[in-house]
């Protein structure tokens, strides 16, 4: 499912893996850089800790803080671009992972919300999180991604 209305994004996909094993795709550099435009995430993961998406350069592209963290099930941060002028201008939008045991499977559903009214990020990622979760979908299950990121 990949949903977008004037509040926020969500999408839901089905990955055969674990939620640990999902939990580690969505919070290790070492997987987000292989499917996540090639950024770095970095963070203890922690209430009230840093979030940073580091471009290959090094050049930042996402800022947030944790607010929620309940390992493996969910985690909220705050979500703030930076590579972008005039999206940097916006206050940050708030971004949920929630993962679910479905059987031997996990259930990721991402929401993405808490975007100001006419905000420029908001159509940015209206396709850019099926295509990233597709991807982490891919490399979980296949240990490649595909060419879409």
């Amino acid at each position: 499912m990949n949903q977008t209305n004037e509040h926020g994004h969500v999408c839901v996909i089905y990955i055969n893996a674990s939620r640990e094993a999902v939990w580690e795709g969505l919070t290790s550099a070492e997987f987000t850089r292989q499917y996540f435009h090639a950024t770095s995430v970095e963070s203890d993961w922690t209430p009230g800790a840093d979030v940073s998406f580091y471009n290959p350069d090094r050049s930042i592209a996402v800022t947030g803080k944790v607010l929620e963290v309940e390992f493996p099930a969910k985690l909220v941060f705050t979500w703030h671009v930076q590579y972008n002028p005039e999206a940097r201008k916006e206050v940050p939008s708030r971004l949920t992972y929630r993962l679910d045991s479905v059987q031997a499977a996990t259930r990721l559903t991402i929401i993405h919300d808490e975007f100001p009214n006419q905000s420029v990020v908001l159509p940015q990622i209206t396709e850019g999180w099926i295509a990233i979760i597709s991807n982490l979908k891919t490399l979980l299950e296949t240990g490649e991604v595909m060419a879409v990121s």
